[in-house]
């Protein structure tokens, strides 16, 4: 099997992702995509439900499946396209990996689907509740308002960056337009700000959760609260300069440079060194460990949580 058997394939597939951007057919694949799209969304919604579990999994794994064969299966040592693969294996690593670059693309659009079913059904559960006057319906009609203009101005402020400002003027806050101001009102004036009022909110459960946890109520406590009270006092530079001379006067006088370890710069970093990165590493491998066995599971529809039967 030669590679250029293969290459009006990979030409295609790379001419239909790389339209000109405002041409007619880019408009054309636009609109035959989301005709496409609506269509096979119309035919799942179909689907009998005793087969929706089956529908998904199937869906999974061959979304998955690509990603992994190019993870397992060795690549060509040439990615040449001009140059005849000598044997089977290596023509199959060509196409895989060939295949992730349009598969990933596949899979961003039909995240885009998957976000308009998201609004759409938080629209609707919100107007039901909007409709029948349930308890707390106010919210749901904020919820509703804020999220179309917002939608609406950031929408507004992207066209006109991307489409009406070739020259880059917009970068300037002078030359704002209303679509831009807004955006930055709604989005860095209130929303961030309220972001950053949440966090502040919440950093003092934490320290109230802090403060249960470092009784010293064991040994491990005890251990625990020492070495918080020394990355803590580290971080004071008038007591760390301090101590710092001070033990340097100690070890002056006694002539015992061995003191030296007992400054709270030194013992931070050794902490830090020995004690909390190895802990880190070891969490980020426990962590590692079990995404590795949850994707395995959602990819071969192991987990049956969320799917119905």
């Amino acid at each position: 099997m030669n590679l250029t058997q293969w290459l009006p394939l990979a030409q295609t597939t790379e001419n239909f992702w790389r339209k000109m951007p405002g041409s007619t057919d880019l408009y054309i694949w636009l609109g035959v995509g989301l005709l496409l799209g609506f269509g096979i969304l119309f035919l799942l919604s179909m689907v009998p439900s005793h087969l929706r579990r089956w529908v998904v999994v199937t869906f999974t794994f061959l979304a998955g499946l690509p990603y992994v064969l190019a993870y397992l299966w060795p690549k060509p040592i040439a990615m040449d396209v001009a140059t005849q693969l000598p044997n089977p294996g290596e023509q199959v690593g060509f196409l895989i990996n060939a295949a992730i670059d349009p598969v990933g693309k596949l899979t961003n659009i039909l995240q885009g689907f998957l976000l308009g079913v998201g609004i759409f059904s938080l629209l609707r559960v919100h107007s039901m509740k909007i409709k029948r006057k349930a308890e707390n319906y106010g919210f749901s009609m904020v919820l509703i308002v804020c999220f179309i203009t917002m939608a609406t101005v950031g929408f507004g402020d992207w066209t006109t960056r991307t489409f009406q400002d070739p020259q880059g003027l917009l970068n300037d806050p002078v030359n704002w337009g209303f679509f831009n101001r807004a955006n930055d009102l709604l989005f860095e004036g209130i929303y961030q700000q309220m972001d950053a009022a949440m966090f502040s909110m919440i950093a003092f459960f934490i320290l109230s959760a802090a403060f249960r946890a470092f009784r010293i109520r064991s040994v491990e406590a005890t251990v625990m609260m020492a070495s918080a009270l020394i990355l803590m006092l580290n971080l004071m530079g008038a007591l760390t300069f301090v101590w710092g001379n001070a033990i340097d006067g100690l070890a002056a006088q006694t002539g015992n440079t061995f003191l030296l370890n007992f400054k709270l710069t030194e013992m931070a970093n050794w902490l830090r060194s020995n004690m909390q990165i190895p802990a880190i590493r070891a969490i980020d491998f426990g962590v590692g460990l079990g995404a590795l066995a949850m994707g395995l599971r959602l990819w071969l529809g192991l987990e049956r949580g969320g799917v119905s039967a």
